[in-house]
């Protein structure tokens, strides 16, 4: 490609501000910025014609006619000297209009002004352009073949987020910031996008009668208490928060309880405008106001990108429960030694249960029984420990779900099992 060729095409046809003509080239010279990329060139332009032709003729005169339309001092001041009769029109950048500084300036004033309304650290400035802007930039660069420019929108995100950094002394970031405001240049409105708040911690379920999460079917009067209401109420008035979603490393049923170190979960607070908040006191006030029925451990940080951990870790960690249920029969000694010995590291094959079926798919999920121990409580009640991978059903374990459940103590027993009560009373690491 012929550098100088292309230049005197451009600016001989096509009126450019130096910013529009200096993206042309963005990638040739990476050191300096648009605006001076622009001016550089057409001082090179300039000197060459300076150069070439003693004088003026006809060819040059066009060429220095169209570069001190387009702005060039050095071209209008030298046409003045030796061309005084020379009427010099300015014409406006073909691209933008001489508008993109005023652009600039005007998405810099607004973000700072939305920037006010919400805590952050870090962000990232996306702009929304007229259409007709970006196609012109795309036709300047498809007539003339430039393939080594940079995009309208990425230079002008560029420039804004350098001049957003230094006036608000926060760090740009485009991957995950804690917001990321929106410039609509023709409607002169910022939008914000505020990524979410993660916390880590874990919960002990004292009481049964308590649900994980809220219900989030039909019935949207649902009234069961859950521990995902009790934290929206301590936490979505201290991040100013607009929602809050629970993440947990699995779940029990709303009628068992969750014992010894608890179970770890994260929860997300959506569209926090609150981001710097002393954490140590939050599980006191939380423990203060719920803690005869539901306790958390401090909260730490956490990202989103331990949300999937926190699920991935919750199938393979075992865990511990405590279950106390009734027999139609009396069962022996004998046979409680014997039950132990045949559920104890035995494979488990399970249907998707039928009381949940509705809303997971059926298919049969293989879970392991690490050790399972039984003793008489008396009058034909019984309790049972069982250490299981996670996921596994133990509910199903004890009453066989209608043989959906294979082994289970209700088929070995031959007898029909009635759920009394049920605790979790270990994970592991947890």
């Amino acid at each position: 490609m012929d550098l100088l060729k292309t230049l005197k095409k451009i600016i001989s046809s096509t009126p450019l501000c130096n910013r529009c003509l200096g993206r042309q080239f963005s990638s040739l010279i990476p050191s300096y910025d648009n605006e001076t990329k622009g001016r550089i060139l057409k001082d090179f332009l300039f000197m060459n014609e300076k150069l070439e032709k003693e004088g003026f003729d006809r060819k040059s005169l066009k060429t220095f006619k169209a570069l001190a339309e387009s702005g060039h001092e050095l071209s209008q001041n030298f046409i003045k000297k030796n061309k005084p009769g020379l009427k010099i029109s300015p014409k406006p950048c073909y691209i933008c209009n001489g508008e993109i500084n005023q652009i600039i300036n005007r998405a810099i004033r607004r973000i700072i002004e939305e920037s006010t309304k919400v805590e952050f650290d870090t962000f990232y400035v996306g702009l929304t352009l007229p259409v007709s802007l970006e196609e012109k930039d795309e036709k300047v660069k498809s007539f003339f073949k430039l393939g080594f420019g940079e995009a309208l929108k990425n230079e002008l995100n560029k420039e804004i987020n350098r001049s957003i950094e230094k006036a608000l002394g926060k760090k740009a970031r485009m991957k995950r910031p804690d917001v990321v405001f929106v410039y609509d240049v023709v409607n002169d409105k910022v939008s914000m996008q505020i990524n979410s708040i993660f916390l880590k911690s874990s919960y002990r379920k004292l009481v049964g009668g308590i649900a994980q999460t809220k219900w989030r079917g039909m019935d949207s009067n649902d009234v069961t208490p859950s521990i995902e209401k009790m934290l929206e109420e301590i936490l979505l008035p201290v991040f100013k928060g607009k929602k809050l979603k629970f993440h947990g490393a699995g779940r029990e049923d709303v009628d068992v309880k969750m014992l010894g170190s608890g179970r770890p979960f994260i929860v997300e607070i959506l569209e926090p405008k609150v981001r710097n908040v002393n954490l140590n006191d939050l599980h006191l006030e939380f423990n203060s106001k719920f803690g005869s029925m539901v306790e958390v451990s401090p909260f730490t940080k956490a990202s989103y990108l331990d949300v999937p951990r926190l699920k991935m870790e919750a199938e393979r960690k075992k865990k511990t429960y405590r279950v106390v249920f009734e027999t139609e029969r009396e069962i022996s000694e004998e046979e409680l030694r014997d039950l132990s010995e045949k559920l104890t590291g035995c494979l488990i094959r399970q249907r998707t249960p039928l009381r949940v079926l509705k809303r997971r798919g059926d298919r049969v999920r293989k879970k392991m029984v690490y050790q399972a121990l039984f003793k008489r409580l008396g009058n034909n009640r019984y309790e049972a420990i069982v250490t299981c991978s996670g996921g596994l059903y133990v509910k199903e374990l004890l009453h066989g779900d209608e043989g959906r459940t294979v082994p289970s103590v209700a088929g070995l027993l031959d007898t029909k099992v009635k759920i009394v009560e049920m605790e979790v009373t270990g994970i592991e690491g947890g």
